[in-house]
């Protein structure tokens, strides 16, 4: 057995630099937050190759004094703490002393910096041995800070970063995040010499949600303030009815500090129980001000994980707060009900009813109607509508295409779909049908799922292109790049996607069972694809079921016998015609002897 030894200076820096600098954002968080802990009020970013290769940090804070340049890059020094109680009542964002020295021991680092009452800046950078290099140069009041090769020495750990595209949104998603926990502070992040998110420092957390979010998300948030005894609740709520489905749009800020906290998150969404349906997450910006003696932030090097002192208590703010607000809020959908002539007076002595209009039913069905009405006391049957009926009968039969012969043989589920006689819809949403073996009732939206999932699975179909007049489609930072990168997949599906401008595409075409149901495309529609498209497994499945809900007919739509009979026809052609994608039944069944048993005959 090896006997233990005391680590070289070299691979412990490296060690303990790997719990403080994980990826490219883990550099960018900690420069920031160096900055805005400088008192800085303006923050520059600049990345290539997603971080992997160049990261520069300005700012203009107060900077750092010459004489401590050097001592700024070993382990455990700062100047924000002093002693041990100063850990209990922390109120800036780093406070470790590990940040510089951990970046330095994983790159090629150079650090620039001049103080107000400086003539000139000085700078610092490290040769081979990691030796200290401090020369004077010629900058504004600040402080500038260039990585270049992360992991350059520790081959291993950068073998594990993911793509440049990957590494890039998560900075993007850092940079919006610390934007809105700081909207006093104006950030730009370039990346590859393009402006990507740039705030501009009004202080109105509003201004600062419209530079990071899309205008369709900051429309529907509304405001949060909430007094407690230990702080104050503040921040945004989206309405129930812009829900995402991931937790990827929720942000908490304690303190200035961008945090992961499973209480805070699971308190603001049981505010909107009730309000979602299953797998749907509300998006929300949770600021939270509060005295630094009752939280603990010293659990984690990446400090992103708090602990509370009384977190029942905490938990039950939160919520109430929150739904408070909600509830507060009209939360009701906008319906445009069309105008209807009055109903005609109905006199109780006989009562009559408007054949044409309320059994617009096959030819078939009328001898039941008859004598259904016949044997009712309450309803009679004037001459007028009696003439109806038969002209209502002779167009009709004149228009009815023929049905194909019943085999009486064997009657399988398709053979019947392909013959059932077509009663009619009920509630617009529902197809009754009359069978060989009963009655069926099929639900006319998820059958049009179940047509539509099976051809975009089928890696050969190529949906036909219907071109539509331009629309500009604005996304937030984060969400563009992976709109960019998802391009190619998009268009394979049939959307016509180009880039246009920042954070910008214009739409040109869709499918073309889309514009046929005058079905638009927003930008969530768009990003539930991406999402989708973004899975690691079945991907191409999940986007198909995406599109084939979009697509497909909606409950309440009128439908043709046509209409019906396509459908009725395509169904019989699919592989499952029992089941929607999710796995709803198509078709509830009731034949013939429940019928007869059910009415006592």
């Amino acid at each position: 057995m090896n006997r233990i030894k005391l680590l070289p200076d070299s691979i412990a820096h490296k060690i303990a630099a790997g719990e403080v600098i994980e990826r490219p954002v883990s550099v960018v968080k900690e420069l920031v937050e160096n900055s805005i802990d400088a008192l800085a009020t303006f923050i520059e970013v600049e990345i290539k190759e997603g971080g992997k290769e160049y990261i520069r940090v300005s700012d203009n804070g107060i900077g750092i004094n010459p004489e401590d340049l050097e001592l700024a890059f070993v382990p455990h020094a700062t100047s924000k703490i002093n002693s041990i109680d100063d850990l209990f009542t922390i109120s800036s964002l780093g406070f470790r002393g590990e940040a510089l020295a951990s970046i330095a021991s994983v790159s090629e680092l150079i650090l620039k910096s001049k103080q107000r009452s400086s003539i000139k800046g000085y700078q610092i950078s490290f040769d081979l041995e990691q030796k200290p290099i401090i020369e004077p140069v010629g900058m504004d009041i600040g402080t500038t800070v260039e990585v270049r090769r992360l992991f350059y020495n520790t081959p291993a750990r950068y073998k594990f970063l993911k793509t440049t595209n990957t590494e890039q949104r998560y900075i993007i998603k850092f940079i919006g995040s610390i934007a809105l926990a700081h909207p006093h502070i104006a950030f730009k992040l370039v990346i590859d010499e393009k402006i990507v998110i740039q705030t501009y420092g009004s202080g109105k957390l509003i201004d600062a949600l419209t530079s990071v979010y899309d205008r369709h998300t900051v429309r529907s948030m509304i405001p949060l303030a909430y007094e407690t005894a230990w702080g104050n609740i503040s921040g945004y709520l989206a309405l129930p009815e812009t829900t995402r489905k991931s937790r990827r749009n929720q942000l908490i800020i304690l303190n200035g500090r961008v945090i992961d906290s499973p209480l805070i998150t699971s308190a603001v969404e049981k505010s909107y129980q009730g309000m979602l349906t299953v797998k749907e997450y509300p998006i929300f910006l949770i600021n939270i001000s509060i005295d630094p003696t009752i939280v603990d932030v010293n659990v984690h090097p990446a400090k992103s994980q708090v602990r509370f002192q009384n977190e029942r208590e905490i938990y039950q703010e939160i919520s109430t707060a929150c739904r408070r607000i909600l509830l507060d809020h009209d939360l009701t959908g906008k319906i445009t009900i069309p105008e209807s002539k009055p109903a005609p007076a109905v006199n109780a002595a006989q009562t009559s009813l408007d054949l044409n209009k309320y059994f617009p039913w096959q030819p078939k069905t009328w001898k039941k109607v008859d004598e259904y009405l016949k044997q009712e006391s309450g309803f009679q049957i004037t001459e007028t509508e009696t003439k109806n009926i038969d002209l209502f009968r002779a167009d009709t039969l004149q228009e009815k295409p023929e049905e194909r012969p019943v085999q009486k043989t064997e009657h399988t589920i398709r053979e019947q779909l392909l013959n059932a006689g077509i009663i009619g819809q009920f509630r617009q949403t529902y197809i009754l049908l009359e069978t060989i073996t009963g009655l069926w009732i099929l639900d006319q939206h998820i059958i049009h799922e179940r047509i539509l999932y099976e051809k975009l699975i089928n890696k050969d179909y190529k949906p036909y292109v219907q071109r539509i007049f331009p629309q500009t489609l604005d996304f937030p930072p984060a969400e563009s790049s992976q709109i960019y990168d998802n391009l190619t997949k998009l268009n394979s599906l049939g959307i016509e996607l180009e880039e246009f401008g920042t954070n910008s595409f214009i739409l040109r075409g869709i499918p073309h069972y889309l514009s046929e149901k005058d079905n638009s495309i927003n930008e969530q529609d768009i990003l539930d694809l991406v999402s989708d498209l973004n899975q690691d497994a079945n991907s191409h499945e999940k986007a198909a079921l995406t599109l084939s809900c979009k697509g497909a007919v909606k409950a309440g739509q009128r439908l043709s016998e046509e209409e019906i009979r396509s459908l009725l026809s395509q169904l019989a052609e699919t592989e499952n015609p029992f089941t929607c994608p999710h796995g709803r039944p198509i078709i509830l069944r009731f034949d013939d002897r429940e019928i007869l048993k059910r009415f006592g005959r």
